[in-house]
């Protein structure tokens, strides 16, 4: 596929909508009909029922951002299930789950240490108002407690 142009992508997409496009796909139309259509989708002059490569459609450069932020942010997200000692697979929310039962929920397992570390910890050091024992909260960015009325204590 990487030597594969757009215009070659775009014909497949057009050919899958094709099939998928109408009630029980291709097999409720005849033959000839589908093929006229599937030809018409793959030279761009098909009809309204099949959308084409245009201006709208992302080009390759587009396609793998997308899929590189997709694949970081379902890292981050296995990643931060860890930390939180959820299921990564399915976060508790699936009854037969592969990975866990359906059980999975936030705190169903021991947390991973080093990425509670990385995500948990700095999140409670900072609602702790503590980030170094000699540090002045106020000094932070995003310091939003008064001075004169402290947190009250969380045990």
């Amino acid at each position: 596929m990487p030597g594969d142009t757009i215009p070659d992508f775009n014909n497949v997409i057009a050919a899958l909508q094709l099939l998928g496009g109408r009630p029980g796909g291709v097999h409720d139309m005849p033959a000839q009909d589908a093929q006229q259509d599937l030809i018409a989708a793959i030279s761009g002059r098909a009809g309204a029922s099949v959308p084409l490569a245009g201006s709208d459609r992302p080009s390759w450069a587009a396609f793998r951002r997308l899929e590189q932020e997709n694949q970081l942010l379902v890292d981050r997200v296995e990643m931060l299930a860890c930390a939180l000692g959820a299921c990564p697979n399915c976060w508790g929310g699936i009854e037969d789950c592969e990975d866990c039962g359906g059980i999975g929920r936030p705190g169903a397992f021991a947390p991973d240490r080093r990425t509670f570390d990385q995500f948990v910890l700095p999140v409670i050091v900072r609602v702790m108002g503590r980030a170094d024992p000699g540090d002045d909260p106020a000094s932070r960015p995003g310091y939003y407690r008064v001075r004169d009325n402290p947190p009250d204590p969380l045990f």
